[in-house]
């Protein structure tokens, strides 16, 4: 078994399993990612299985996980998922840091697949550490996986990464096991057990091929920006209108990214307007100054700034390095080159949020009423902006926007939007 979901045909011996979730509560959150380590009766590693799980929802908190909605745009369902979890993980005792977190996501995630989870023998690598580590834990929380890593003198690496962190609860079964001559008889009988726990009925067989992480990560750096391939069919030249090509770029790069409808909408336009090849080239440099300009707006640039320029120029197949010289060079520049301004935003105007911001949601949710803005929590005809932290988010709040027609923005575009509104006290409580 690897990462490829292919497994071995032996079933007996341990599955030590980590789940990154969207949230705390199997209830209403959803699986992102699943990691399980195979080990046999010994504690010895057999395989290992990793894939990210398309939740159907807003993917939680990036800022711990690190999985975006972008990761898990073409990552399997659960559903699929579910006939291959269902086989590597029968048959064998559950091992897990904190099983009962474990074991309340994976029974609310199959029972939605209609598969009952049976009580199978557990193990608990944070439970046994009180047992197997007394006297060498230290810190607070003192039986977390990296208190307990650090304990058992084991490498956690890739915290809060499926695979990494099963691999790591598995070395610490393995420290437990070594620490018996002979395996404990309480551990043969759960092995036994093991074999006779059934989770029925299976789960339907689906197409299913797993993704991780890595994959994700280099199919986006092997990705050619979806601008090169409109500025490659233009003809050689300099001709064009680049003001109404700008303007119809800066609505399409708002939630910085670019659809196939958008693209084809930019080559329509490209076409009808005459631009060649060498003048669409310096339009999207003359963009990326904008975005440069408008971020030096407030005479710094924060990590995210940057972050964000980053991504644009790569949306646009500027090159990091020219970006970065771009950025630099736009410092002393005025904020919008050429007087192209950015759509605005007035006072009144209702805008709801949805994602983990950058930026404290309490602190810009203050700035924006600040400014005069209505925050409301939920979407409807009459909402004239959403503010995603992760444009590819499938939350309920993005998802209706879509289906609405309704603005949808990056945070950083929102702050940009935000700096060219005149402040306001109105509706502030007394």
């Amino acid at each position: 078994m690897g990462n490829s979901g292919q497994q071995q045909t032996d079933s007996f011996g341990f599955a030590v399993v980590d789940l990154e979730t969207t949230g705390l509560y199997p209830s209403t959150d959803r699986v992102v990612e699943v990691g399980i380590v195979h080990l046999n009766a010994n504690a010895e590693i057999t395989g290992q299985f990793c894939t990210l799980i398309n939740p159907g929802r807003d993917v939680g908190p990036t800022n711990l996980h690190g999985i975006t909605a972008a990761d898990v745009h073409d990552a399997p369902t659960f559903d699929a998922a579910a006939a291959t979890l269902w086989q590597l993980l029968t048959g064998r005792v559950l091992v897990a840091h904190n099983a009962s977190f474990d074991t309340r996501f994976l029974d609310a995630e199959f029972s939605r697949c209609g598969v009952k989870l049976p009580p199978p023998p557990i193990v608990c690598t944070m439970a046994l550490a009180s047992y197997y580590l007394t006297g060498l834990l230290t810190g607070l929380p003192a039986r977390s996986l990296p208190a307990c890593c650090a304990a058992a003198g084991i490498t956690l690496s890739g915290h809060h990464s499926a695979l990494g962190d099963a691999h790591a609860a598995a070395g610490l079964l393995a420290r437990y096991r070594a620490a018996h001559r002979q395996m404990p008889g309480s551990w043969a009988q759960a092995l036994t057990d093991a074999t006779q726990a059934r989770w029925l009925p299976s789960p339907r067989q689906a197409p299913f091929q797993p993704v991780t992480r890595q994959q994700q990560t280099l199919r986006r750096a092997s990705q050619r920006p979806p601008l090169a391939d409109l500025v490659d069919r233009l003809p050689r030249g300099e001709s064009g209108d680049t003001d109404s090509y700008l303007g119809v770029l800066d609505r399409v790069l708002e939630d910085r990214i670019i659809s196939a409808d958008e693209l084809a909408t930019l080559s329509g336009l490209a076409a009808e307007l005459g631009l060649k090849h060498d003048t669409a080239h310096r339009a999207h440099r003359q963009y990326l100054q904008h975005v440069a300009a408008a971020a030096w707006h407030d005479g710094h640039i924060t990590d995210a700034e940057q972050a964000d320029l980053l991504n644009v120029a790569h949306l646009l197949d500027v090159p990091p390095g020219e970006a970065l010289t771009i950025l630099h060079d736009t410092r002393h520049t005025p904020q919008h080159p050429n007087g192209h301004q950015p759509p605005a935003l007035s006072p009144g105007d209702k805008i709801v949020f949805t994602g983990d911001m950058d930026m404290n949601r309490a602190d810009i949710e203050t700035l924006a009423t600040a400014a005069g803005l209505r925050v409301t929590t939920a979407v409807s005809t009459k909402t004239a902006l959403v503010v995603a932290a992760d444009p590819h988010t499938q939350s309920g709040k993005a998802s209706t926007a879509r289906k609405l027609g309704i603005r949808l923005v990056t945070e950083q575009v929102f702050l940009h939007l935000l700096s060219h509104m005149q402040p306001t006290t109105q509706g502030f409580p007394s």
